[in-house]
């Protein structure tokens, strides 16, 4: 895929990097590094390496994340269950649309393909500290985003 917006596209695998998980027993916007989006009750808020905080539905985190155990507040303790996600790297800002919910990345920003539709993008510091790239993408798993 020939964009001259973002690199080519490149498979990288989660790295087991604990986290601090809870369940949203009722709905709140969350300031992701992304901009506000809603967490719905039942879904998890999720929090990373550098406080950073995201909602996750429960689905994808019962794929996603493995439970570590709690901490002494009652929060989960989980890392990600070993995965390959499709990702490239933005060369200039873009803003796109994913699940209904508008996104901005930044020049720099990775965007990680977690699924068909579901995509998201990762500031660059956290993705590097949090993912590791291990090969060039084929043509099969190549992806594309289509900005608004």
């Amino acid at each position: 895929m020939n964009q001259p917006n973002r690199t080519k596209t490149y498979i990288a695998r989660k790295k087991a990097v604990p986290m601090i998980s809870e369940k949203v027993q009722q709905e709140m916007t969350v300031n992701t590094l992304e901009g506000p989006r809603t967490a719905h009750v039942g879904d998890y808020l999720m929090t990373g390496t550098r406080g950073e905080q995201w909602a996750i539905e429960p689905d994808k985190f019962e794929d996603t994340y493995d439970v570590l155990g709690q901490t002494p507040d009652g929060k989960l303790q989980v890392q990600s269950k070993p995965a390959e996600r499709a990702i490239f790297q933005t060369l200039v800002p873009m803003d796109f649309i994913i699940r209904g919910e508008n996104f901005h990345a930044e020049a720099g920003d990775v965007i990680v393909r977690y699924g068909p539709d579901d995509m998201a993008p990762v500031k660059q510091d956290v993705f590097y500290e949090t993912y590791e790239v291990i090969r060039p993408a084929t043509s099969e798993e190549d992806f594309g985003v289509a900005a608004v």
